[in-house]
């Protein structure tokens, strides 16, 4: 059975791959295949080509066409007796191991971890990309919540941790017009739609220095989150932790919100990657 987060990912993930799926007929040869590379990429075992055609929504031959493309351009191979398709190491990896945010992900691997055990819950490493939010590693404490990421996140702005802590590395002007005048779409009853009450929000949490989340985006989930710095103070990225509502009262959230602070002040004295992902980090 499917964790509640994980249905929240999953859920979305459908329905964007969906859409596009129902488009590829319109769409043109770059589109299509970036859509069959997609849906290589996201396979957990080898497709045949009948397989890649139906779930792309294409005919036989367009899809065998692409796919030989896409095997010259070494970002597609054939294994087995030949008549099945896995995306190459390149597809796979496309980041040299040396890229920014492949250092992100090692040298925060120990701080972040030891966050993760010491408070017990789900902690996600995120850095901002331009105006988007890309999970760079998931960390799991011993009966944490155990959700679904995609890399790359779509929750609301208004309604989800990462996506309240990214406004608040905005300035005033460029986070209204990104939200809105509102009202915001309710995710659940307790989805905050006015833009006053999350204009209070924003302000309560900019002077404490975390953004809280609680049952906003998915019924008995909850979450909070920090932003941390590079050395010149501009921010790169947050630390959301997340897990189940039952387990955030008000006594544990208050305990790791400090220790969540305690760590996001840590990172730029043991994470040198953050300097690099500055020109990632323009929004």
């Amino acid at each position: 059975m499917q964790t509640p987060a994980k249905r929240i990912v999953h859920e979305h993930r459908s329905r964007a791959a969906d859409a596009d799926r129902q488009a590829a007929p319109r769409q043109g040869t770059l589109q299509r295949g970036l859509l069959i590379l997609d849906t290589l990429i996201q396979a957990v075992h080898p497709l045949t080509l009948a397989g890649i055609a139906a779930e792309v929504k294409l005919d036989l031959s367009t899809t065998l066409r692409l796919l030989r493309s896409l095997e010259e351009l070494g970002r597609v191979m054939r294994v087995g007796d030949g008549k099945q398709y896995l995306a190459s190491p390149a597809a796979l990896r496309p980041l040299p191991l040396k890229h920014p945010l492949e250092e992100l992900r090692r040298q925060a691997d120990p701080l972040v971890r030891a966050l993760a055990a010491k408070i017990g819950e789900t902690v996600v490493l995120i850095a901002y990309v331009g105006a988007e939010r890309l999970v760079v590693d998931v960390f799991q404490a011993p009966d944490s919540l155990s959700p679904y990421y995609s890399t790359w996140l779509f929750g609301p702005y208004h309604a989800s941790a990462p996506g309240k802590a990214f406004l608040l590395a905005l300035p005033t002007e460029r986070r209204e017009a990104l939200l809105g005048p509102g009202p915001f779409p309710a995710l659940t009853g307790h989805t905050v739609t006015s833009a006053e009450v999350l204009r209070a929000q924003l302000e309560e949490a900019e002077a404490r220095g975390y953004v809280t989340i609680r049952d906003e985006y998915y019924e008995g989930v909850s979450a909070i989150g920090a932003n941390f710095h590079a050395w010149d103070g501009r921010v790169v990225g947050c630390l959301a932790i997340t897990g189940f509502t039952a387990d955030f009262t008000d006594e544990h959230v208050e305990q790791m919100a400090a220790e969540l602070l305690a760590c996001t002040r840590l990172m730029p004295l043991q994470v040198p990657a953050l300097q690099q992902l500055l020109p990632f980090a323009v929004r």
